[in-house]
């Protein structure tokens, strides 16, 4: 198989994901699709503030008993007056003001117990939690009783969401999975298949199966209760997923930053080591009726310690919708309100953007005197100390934001 490195053409490749997507909807729906230029963006550069989007700033300590420990946290949602958080500490159940209420699940191999959490999402009708397992789909209550489960059998399936009654799965787009994205409902019948272009492909790899996956990936995100996935194999386009449909919404034109095919780690691991860390990914997307936020990461670090992130490595990114102007912000959002560190949104509900971040990565800073911050927010701060879990931060979201 030969390959060209070329920039393709926006029009051509808005037009080929209409093509796509076309097997799955019922008929063809003219929706606005977002276009943003990452090599335009990623040239300009500005300070914003917490103020410009959000009105408040809080920093909410997760409390937990001693045996639970709230650290790498993955998933944040909003569910009445909870928080439901996915962290290394499995899925938690917390009030409002961070108390711990229940676990809900737990690992093991027995029933209604989790492998390993690959994402949740919940579904308001029936008010249940869904959590993406190995080969399987479980439910639980609000209260965590474990309700049914749906067996995946295919090799399509990475993690979920659900929109309506119908439950969207997507797959890490390597060469071994034959669908890219699902759609079907509980009886496991078939609504919607998007093949993967990848699939069958002839790899260099010699020693074993690739794939490179980054702890902020998250694939599906909702908007005005919407669903919304981000397309993993090229990582280049979102999609509005309702009930079994689907249609392009944001195309990212990586231009000279996407990374080719032959340089992708399922296909190559010795040319993705080499190579990689000249190209960009977008493993976070965070959307609201003005702006889209984007967690832009190198699709392989600048450092020699795989185990060590280098700030290099990352770019925070805001696209106004309605000027159609992106640029990426600097040091992400400075806190104007209470003096503290900077932030970034990585996941959001109707009201809120929300940040999360790890005492002991802030400790060194706040000793040092880095911030100049509020009374209120350094009375908190001292009573902080290693024994800390992760921290929620909660900036409520301006009605009107400036321009």
């Amino acid at each position: 198989m030969t390959f060209m490195k070329v920039k393709i053409d926006v029009f051509y490749l808005v037009f080929s994901l209409l093509m796509i997507v076309l097997g799955c909807n019922q008929e063809e729906k003219r929706t606005d699709i977002v276009i943003v230029d990452f090599e335009q963006c990623l040239n300009k550069e500005q300070i914003v503030s917490i103020s410009e989007i959000a009105d408040t700033i809080e920093y909410i300590e997760l409390k937990t008993p001693k045996d639970i420990i709230v650290t790498r946290i993955s998933d944040v949602l909003k569910v009445d007056d909870y928080w439901i958080v996915r962290s290394l500490a499995g899925i938690c159940k917390f009030s409002e003001d961070g108390m711990f209420i229940q676990s809900i699940g737990r690992k093991g191999q027995g029933p209604g117990e989790y492998l390993g959490i690959r994402g949740i999402d919940y579904d308001p009708k029936r008010k249940e939690v869904l959590v993406a397992d190995a080969k399987q789909i479980l439910f639980y209550d609000l209260e965590g009783n474990y309700i049914r489960n749906v067996k995946i059998t295919e090799d399509f399936f990475y993690n979920v969401g659900i929109s309506d009654t119908v439950l969207w799965t997507t797959a890490l787009g390597i060469h071994q999975e034959k669908y890219l994205i699902h759609a079907f409902n509980e009886k496991r019948d078939t609504l919607c298949a998007v093949p993967n272009p990848n699939y069958g492909t002839q790899v260099k790899n010699t020693d074993g199966v690739y794939f490179v996956h980054s702890r902020h990936e998250k694939e599906f995100y909702r908007y005005k209760a919407n669903l919304y996935l981000k397309n993993r194999a090229s990582n280049d386009t979102v999609f509005r997923l309702s009930s079994s449909d689907m249609y392009p919404h944001i195309v990212f034109d990586m231009g000279k930053y996407k990374l080719p095919i032959q340089y992708e780690a399922w296909f190559s691991n010795t040319d993705y080591e080499k190579h990689a860390s000249a190209y960009w990914g977008i493993p976070n997307v965070i959307e609201d009726d003005r702006f889209l936020f984007l967690s832009c990461q190198r699709r392989n670090g600048v450092s020699n310690n795989p185990y060590e992130t280098s700030e290099d490595d990352w770019r925070y990114m805001i696209y106004d919708k309605e000027s159609g102007f992106g640029f990426v912000a600097k040091e992400q959002l400075q806190d104007d309100i209470h003096g503290g560190p900077s932030v970034w949104p990585r996941f959001s509900t109707e009201e809120y953007y929300v940040g999360t971040v790890e005492w002991y990565e802030l400790y060194p800073d706040v000793k040092a005197g880095k911030y100049s911050l509020s009374p209120e927010l350094k009375r908190q701060f001292d009573s902080f100390n290693y024994g800390t879990n992760e921290l929620l931060i909660i900036g409520k979201k301006r009605t009107n934001k400036k321009k």
